[in-house]
């Protein structure tokens, strides 16, 4: 028997689930985040049920085709052939006596918070930190939130509850059945099975949350690396509290081509309230040049001000890599070297490396990487580290990505570990959710790699599931 074709998959589904690629949805459903890693796939599928998506993925996966899943936010999943859709995977369910929530694997958070202050007013998920970010990416990956100082990663066990998957012959179950593949699942990536619902727990949590950002002058940064410091040091005095340290101004000047001035900027987050905040970030505002952007607002509104990044989508071709940084680490020298690795990369081309150029330091509380502690059903292992270093390098499209330009800035991301954090830095210190193939996979995942190895193998034997690199 012929393997299933192109012709083939357009019998499985409804004219209506077959996306007009002449059409503005085919573009904002099959757009990826980097350009230059849309590959413009000839079938834009959307699936309305579960067993439609079922029949797809079975016959799909005994096909040569390429194919690939679509939620939303910031993935880069693409296809030559058929690419699916699951932004029909909506629905939202709210149990209250279990303070748990059943979600669409389609859904954005920014769609998940809405329906909790409509449904389940007072709760919070373990949402991402900015409201266009797809659920099923981020849980999958690892699961960042501002609420992650206090209840851990949304990939962690007590989080991630369950998922509803379709296996590759087609099947259609619940992953508990199968401890194995829900362990998979926590923190290992999409690349076991599809997931069409997550079953997550759900917290009560203020809704009066001081946060926002305050924007320091380039010549402050001394005084203001000299600041996170302290405030890195005390940080466990003040439960919930949480902070970052990025780059501001990248932008400005990129469309006509003018040279990148990066500025200085910390978001602050403190869900003790706008007087405590003040209090314990008094050094911030002590600083001479700031200006103040910070209220009182909810965890929905603090993650749509992250959405501002949206404009970069499908701009700009770029990579990102994620460290994990001991407590003890996070000092005004770590900082300084961290700009200093930012102005080295820029001058490789001023003009041209400012959308997706960028340093990102994340300081948490210890349950962040913690909470799990013991506890032997997440894919990642996790790490005694506490704070975060993020890096990007990148440039607007030009439709001629791999240059040597690109390459250049490729090598200073790949050698940003050492030249940051120093000697003590290992290739297991990356967090899971920007991991690319020069990554040492082995040590990122530590005790569990030969796990997931066999795990892949049982449920994905051809290897159909895979990463999009570059």
């Amino acid at each position: 028997m012929n393997p299933p074709n192109l012709d083939t998959i357009n019998t499985v589904l409804r004219p209506s689930e077959l996306i007009d690629p002449s059409t503005d949805q085919y573009k904002s459903e099959s757009q990826t985040w980097q350009a230059h890693r849309n590959l413009h796939p000839k079938v834009l599928a959307r699936p309305r049920s579960v067993e439609t998506l079922a029949a797809l993925i079975a016959c799909l996966a005994a096909s040569d085709l390429d194919w690939a899943i679509r939620c939303q936010g910031i993935g880069d999943a693409s296809a030559r052939d058929v690419l699916v859709s699951l932004m029909a995977f909506n629905d939202f369910a709210f149990d209250d006596q279990n303070e748990s929530i059943v979600i669409g694997a389609g859904m954005t958070w920014g769609e998940v918070e809405k329906k909790l202050e409509e449904e389940a007013p007072g709760y919070q998920a373990l949402s991402a930190r900015c409201s266009f970010v797809g659920v099923s990416g981020m849980i999958l990956h690892g699961g960042l939130s501002w609420i992650s100082s206090t209840y851990g990663l949304a990939s962690d066990p007590q989080n991630f509850l369950d998922a509803q998957v379709i296996k590759l012959d087609g099947s259609i179950i619940w992953a508990s059945e199968e401890p194995d593949l829900l362990l998979a699942l926590r923190g290992g990536g999409h690349e076991v099975a599809i997931v069409t619902a997550f079953r997550l727990k759900v917290y009560k949590y203020s809704q009066h949350i001081y946060s926002g950002s305050i924007k320091f002058p380039r010549s402050a940064l001394h005084e203001v690396a000299k600041g996170v410091e302290g405030f890195g040091r005390r940080m466990e005095e003040w439960p919930g509290a949480a902070m970052y340290l990025y780059n501001t101004d990248l932008m400005e000047g990129s469309f006509i081509g003018a040279a990148a001035q990066p500025g200085i900027a910390i978001w602050l987050f403190d869900p003790e309230g706008e007087e405590h905040g003040r209090k314990i970030f008094d050094w911030a505002f002590e600083i001479d040049g700031v200006v103040d952007e910070t209220k009182v607002m909810s965890l929905r509104q603090i993650n749509i001000h992250g959405d501002s990044v949206l404009a970069a989508k499908g701009i700009c071709s770029a990579s990102m890599s994620n460290i994990t940084i001991p407590s003890t680490a996070m000092t005004e020298q770590l900082i300084l070297r961290a700009w200093e690795w930012l102005d080295r990369t820029i001058a490789l081309e001023p003009t041209k490396l400012h959308v997706g150029t960028f340093v990102l330091l994340e300081l948490f509380q210890k349950p962040v990487f913690r909470s799990a502690d013991g506890n032997d059903q997440c894919a990642w292992p996790h790490t005694t580290n506490q704070h975060l270093l993020q890096l990007g390098v990148g440039r607007l499209d030009e439709g001629d990505y791999l240059t040597q330009l690109d390459r250049d800035a490729l090598d200073m991301l790949k050698n940003a570990g050492k030249l940051i954090v120093g000697d003590k830095f290992s290739p297991a210190d990356h967090f899971v959710n920007f991991l690319q193939p020069w990554n040492d996979h082995r040590a990122v995942f530590g005790e569990n790699y030969d796990k997931l190895q066999a795990v892949k193998k049982k449920y994905d034997p051809r290897g159909v599931l895979i990463r999009n690199y570059e």
